[in-house]
């Protein structure tokens, strides 16, 4: 697939909307949002591709659904032992509640909330299941908008094959001379900050990995006597996308601050 810079992140601003509004759906409207969540995911051909190089579900959907249901709240779903299998397992969990119109609330979604509401089943079915299928899509597209790191007319080709991401570039790169001025004992400070509050929260090991290497991104790039200003912008978005405690989101937003100041 052909695709620059600014096609990029229209995808991540699309995907990121109707992402949020599956999270938020009020359950009366849950299946009419997984639907278009759904399709969106299928029209865009940089995340279809990439879960198709997942794999195949190999779980028997209709005996899993069957034995769920039967458990009135005691049984959830097997996600998964690696990345590829939570994607693949979380994608045909939610095609084929799509496919048989399936009401989650109908018992799928009592194991995962204690309440017996049903908005708050909703909400325990999205943050341990839809929720882990989202942020592997974020994570990839953040991680291709890293690689591909130059200016936003250039068209790259991008293909996936075994997990691995091949991104061609068919135009010249162009760079810029650092002419930035800033302290760069506020930015390492900030960053520090950063990483010590993080490691008070239970971020994920995908989160962790992925704040490990915006923060890197953004100190190798502001350092460099060519900074790649688009590398830096794609490293803040990764981090607005990492959720944790008001204390991280303040550290975040400070450092965040600081670097767009100097850019």
């Amino acid at each position: 697939m052909n695709l620059n810079k600014k096609d990029l992140r229209k995808i991540m601003y699309d995907f990121n909307s109707i992402s949020n509004r599956l999270m938020q759906s009020d359950f009366q409207d849950y299946n009419s949002v997984l639907k278009k969540f759904l399709m969106f995911i299928s029209n865009t051909e940089i995340i279809n591709e990439f879960i198709k190089d997942c794999g195949n579900c190999k779980i028997n959907l209709a005996e899993e659904f069957s034995q769920i249901q039967n458990s009135y709240g005691s049984l959830i779903f097997t996600l998964g032992e690696t990345n590829q299998e939570e994607v693949c397992n979380i994608f045909a969990y939610l095609n084929y509640i799509n496919d048989n119109d399936i009401d989650i609330c109908n018992r799928i979604a009592m194991g995962y909330s204690g309440s017996s509401k049903y908005q708050d089943m909703v909400k325990g079915f999205n943050d341990r299941v839809v929720f882990v299928l989202i942020r592997h899509i974020e994570g990839y597209l953040t991680k291709i908008g890293i690689d591909m790191g130059v200016d936003e007319k250039n068209t790259f080709n991008i293909t996936v094959k075994n997990g691995q991401v091949n991104i061609a570039n068919d135009n010249s790169t162009l760079t810029a001379y650092n002419n930035i001025s800033f302290d760069l004992n506020e930015l390492d400070k900030l960053i520090e900050d950063v990483k010590k509050i993080s490691q008070k929260e239970q971020l994920s090991s995908d989160d962790e990995e992925q704040l490990n290497c915006n923060l890197e991104v953004i100190s190798e790039e502001l350092k460099s006597k060519q900074p790649r200003k688009s590398f830096i912008k794609t490293a803040v978005e990764g981090m607005k996308m990492i959720k944790g405690t008001a204390e991280f989101g303040a550290a975040i937003t400070t450092l965040i601050q600081f670097v767009l100041g100097c850019i």
